[in-house]
Formats: structure tokens, sequence, C-alpha cells
């Protein structure tokens, strides 16, 4: 009797290719967590999602005009620090369009100061188009010469519990920074915090000694106003004489509202703009003071200018190549990230 013979399996592609589908899946869903913030929260305490690559916002991007010394500087100092940046192409500006936003309104508005203002200006509108049309949460909009301190996330972290704790911001609410704001000042060069304003004070190793804060010549009063600040301290309250647009985020709604509210000038700068939009609560604005970022300063014998000044045809424009490898400082920042990855120093501020 011939032997039953159990019939030979055949090999079948199916199992593979569903098992390659799998592991393709859970690839693309680990990256969209780890590069989503909001997608984190579910998983993560909002104060480690503030310390991620991109500070606990959905993007960092950078207002910049190209390749320089200071893109340079700052791609050094994110690489260092584990940031994440999005350095998008600006759009060209015109000489008409600079001139006719310059001239925008009636004349019984405050008008532009110079070509250099309305130029800075028109960009940033640019940037925060981008930001609106990428439905972006939330972005954290980047001068290209800022600067941060080396512990800037741990410093991040610290500013999430800080604006969480003084805007009420239920648990329910797993965001980094909730969502109660329109702006967040982080980078700026002046805002005053007295004894009796609404803020709360925190515990930061990062922040500057108040006593030897680096105060703009424009606004040598900033240096005064900071009553109840003691080494190692911050404080964040709500935004009423901030000036300076070094590093500003912007929650959804805020992008909008700005382009609603900025997008017509009336004003002699934009931070200026923006100032009083804060004050005037067209804006809801929260601003840590002393700030997190503050601008790389070369080395002022080589002459070197704000790319506002240039526009304004003020001053001379140094050679990059004299001064790029040249350490320079930067005012009210401990230690330089930008500093310790360009030239292991951290280079702090003068005084500090």
């Amino acid at each position: 009797m011939a032997a039953h013979l159990k019939p030979r399996r055949r090999f079948s592609f199916g199992r593979p290719k569903y098992f390659a589908a799998a592991c393709i899946f859970a690839i693309i869903t680990y990256f969209i967590v780890n590069w989503h913030p909001a997608l984190r929260l579910g998983s993560s305490k909002p104060r480690d999602v503030a310390g991620n690559f991109t500070l606990g916002f959905q993007k960092i991007v950078v207002l910049s005009e190209g390749p320089s010394w200071r893109t340079r500087g700052l791609k050094a100092a994110a690489g260092y620090s584990g940031i994440n940046l999005d350095i998008p192409i600006q759009p060209p500006l015109t000489d008409e369009m600079i001139d006719a936003f310059q001239n925008m309104g009636p004349t019984s508005v405050p008008h532009l100061r110079g070509r250099g203002e309305a130029k800075n200006w028109l960009s940033f509108l640019d940037i925060i188009k981008y930001i609106v049309a990428q439905d972006l949460e939330s972005a954290l909009i980047l001068e290209d010469d800022v600067d941060w301190d080396v512990l800037i996330k741990n410093s991040m972290k610290l500013l999430s519990d800080a604006v969480r704790e003084f805007t009420w911001t239920g648990k329910e609410d797993r965001s980094p920074y909730g969502h109660s704001w329109d702006l967040l000042w982080i980078g700026h060069c002046a805002e005053p915090t007295r004894n009796d304003t609404r803020r709360l004070l925190y515990d930061d190793p990062s922040a500057p000694h108040p006593g030897k804060y680096i105060a703009p010549l424009w606004f040598p009063w900033s240096k005064e106003s900071m009553d109840g600040l003691t080494p190692g301290m911050r404080s964040v309250q709500m935004g009423q004489h901030t000036d300076c647009s070094f590093a500003i985020a912007l929650s959804r709604r805020g992008a909008i509202k700005v382009l609603k509210f900025a997008g017509k000038g009336e004003d002699t700068q934009f931070d200026t703009r923006l100032k009083n939009g804060c004050k005037k609560k067209d804006l809801f604005c929260l601003v840590v003071t002393p700030e997190l970022m503050h601008h790389y300063v070369p080395p002022a014998e080589f002459g070197h200018i704000s790319a506002v000044a240039d526009a304004n045809e003020r001053g001379s424009r140094a050679e990059e190549e004299e001064f790029e490898h040249i350490i320079g400082n930067t005012p009210n920042i401990l230690r330089s990230a930008r500093c310790k990855a360009l030239f292991d120093s951290t280079c702090p501020g003068p005084g500090q």
C-alpha cells in the first residue's frame, strides 16, 4: 500500500510581504511620533517635550537672507545642542514693495523709520505666512544670528513648568506651554519686571546675574527694571514693553492674529508693533526675563552691523573672512552654544 504523503508546504510570499509592511509602518510611526511634539504628549511629561529637538514647538524656523557666518554659527550651535532647524528660502522683496509698505497707512499713524526696518518687517510676515501655510500648531522663529546657553534644553523644561503654572494650565492639557498664549517672547533685549508685576519667579542656573545684565544703548532702563530677581532666577509675566525679536514663538492662533495685526504696518518697526499689540491686549503675550536667547556679536573692532542697519546704509560691513573665526560674545548668555561649538569656549557676554 502506498504511503500517504503529506502535501509539501509551498513557500508563500504573503507573510514576508505583510511583515515588511508592518516593519515599515512601525518605523514611520516611530519617526512621526518622535518628530511631532504634539504626538509625543501622551507618553511624555509636558516639560520633557520642551526639551526635545524642537524645544517643544512643532517646528523651529529661521529668518535668514541666506548662508552666511550667521547661519553657519547657528547651525553649529544647533548641532551641539541637538536642535533641528528649518531655514526656508525667503522670497525676494522688490524696492517697490519695500517703498509701498514703508508708506502704508494714513499720515496720522506711525511709519517705519527706514528701508531696513521695512525689509525686516516684510520678511517676518513672509515667514509667518510660511508657518500658517503649513498649519503648524506652534512654531519658534529665530533670527539667524541668535545664540543660547549650552543648557538651553534644561532651561526650556523649566520655562515649560513656569508658563503652565503662570497660565493655570490644567493637567488635561499635555502641551509643553499650554494653549492660552498667542506669542511667547523667548529672545529679546528689554522687558521690565518689577515687584508689583503679576509674575512667576523660578530658578534657572543659566540665568545671568541681574546686576550684570547688558542693556542695549537705546533701552538703558531695562537694566534697572529687574526688581526682585537674584542670580540664577528668571521671571515669566505678561509682555508689556518687550523689544527686539531675536526669538519669538507663535501658536497657530497667534500666527494668524499677528498677520492681521502687523500686516498693515502702522508702526516704526516690527517688534514695536508686536509690543504695542501686547500692551493693548490685541495679542496675548508672555515673556521670560532675562531672555533665554540673544544675538551673537562678533568682535566690535571688525565693524559688524546688523542686517537692518546694513539695509539702511548705516555703517560699513566687514568681510566675513575677517572676523568669522574670531571669538565674539553673546550678551546675557552665560555659556554660549555658538562659542562652544565653534571655538570650544563659552565666551560669556561682557561682565558675566
